[in-house]
């Protein structure tokens, strides 16, 4: 076996990097963020890439300490793509090692913003959704089923991203960038979050205005009107007026409270 092959790194090498990145935010501060997370993440593979070379190791950590921060399910490609440069460094010295950490700091704030759109504002509703409607109807398989379909999602997204960047190395970002295939995504899941959380208003936020307005043939219930006017207009309305709350500032303890509040005193007065 060639020095090269003893320090290329393996897929096993590459599973200790998958796993423990789920710990990427354990040690979050307020100064570097994730950076102490990430460098624990891949600290192993790069032991093994530097084998003998202290230094080149030292170099490599506080290269791999610097300030890092993106949507953690989206970290996996960026350990991928740095990996493979780390490793083209430790064996072929051809590349500026400071051009690892430019390529870690492009790709994080896209990362993020697509990380966010795609898992917070579309696949989170989606499966909490599932979830929530098979738990409302009395099943206990509502949080089961939430966490399996997430998870395969995340755990997915994780492995492929990993494994891929690390195949593709720097080309992975120079594909990217070159097709515009990151502006896209973001526009698209954008798009599809803003969609379901549309969807999820006017199924899930239910606010029934029971209060009779007239008498005999022309009586109809507040929510009967509102109807009338535009399907859901109310739940739209409550969940635009959470919206601005935490805007505003206003913590969602304080906006829950408010709204445990009103619908007290609705009760009690025959409104809802």
């Amino acid at each position: 076996m060639t020095n090269t092959e003893k320090l290329s790194l393996t897929k096993k090498d590459l599973n200790k990097v998958l796993f423990r990145g789920m710990l990427l935010q354990l040690s979050w501060n307020y100064e570097r963020m994730q950076a102490l997370g990430y460098c624990y993440t891949i600290l192993p593979a790069l032991k093994k890439l530097y084998n003998d070379d202290q230094e080149g190791l030292r170099k490599a950590v506080e290269r791999n300490l610097e300030f890092f921060n993106t949507q953690p399910y989206m970290a996996y490609p960026i350990f991928g793509t740095t990996l493979a440069m780390e490793e083209r460094l430790a064996l072929y010295h051809d590349i500026d090692p400071s051009s690892i950490s430019s390529v870690k700091v492009s790709m994080m704030g896209p990362f993020a913003g697509i990380g966010d759109s795609l898992f917070w504002f579309t696949i989170f509703p989606i499966c909490a959704g599932i979830g929530i409607s098979l738990a409302t109807g009395g099943s206990i398989l509502g949080p089961i089923v939430f966490l399996i379909i997430y998870n395969v999602f995340t755990i997915g997204t994780r492995y492929i991203g990993l494994f891929q960047s690390y195949r593709m190395g720097i080309s992975f970002v120079e594909k990217l960038s070159g097709s515009a295939v990151m502006q896209r995504l973001t526009e698209a899941t954008t798009i599809i979050g803003l969609m379901v959380l549309g969807v999820m208003s006017a199924t899930m936020v239910k606010v029934p205005l029971d209060y009779v307005v007239g008498e005999g043939t022309q009586a109809m219930t507040l929510q009967g009107i509102f109807d009338g006017v535009m399907p859901n207009l109310i739940p739209l309305l409550v969940t635009l007026g959470i919206y601005m709350g935490m805007k505003k500032g206003q913590s969602a303890t304080k906006l829950l409270l408010l709204l445990i509040v009103i619908s007290i005193i609705g009760a009690v007065i025959g409104l809802f």
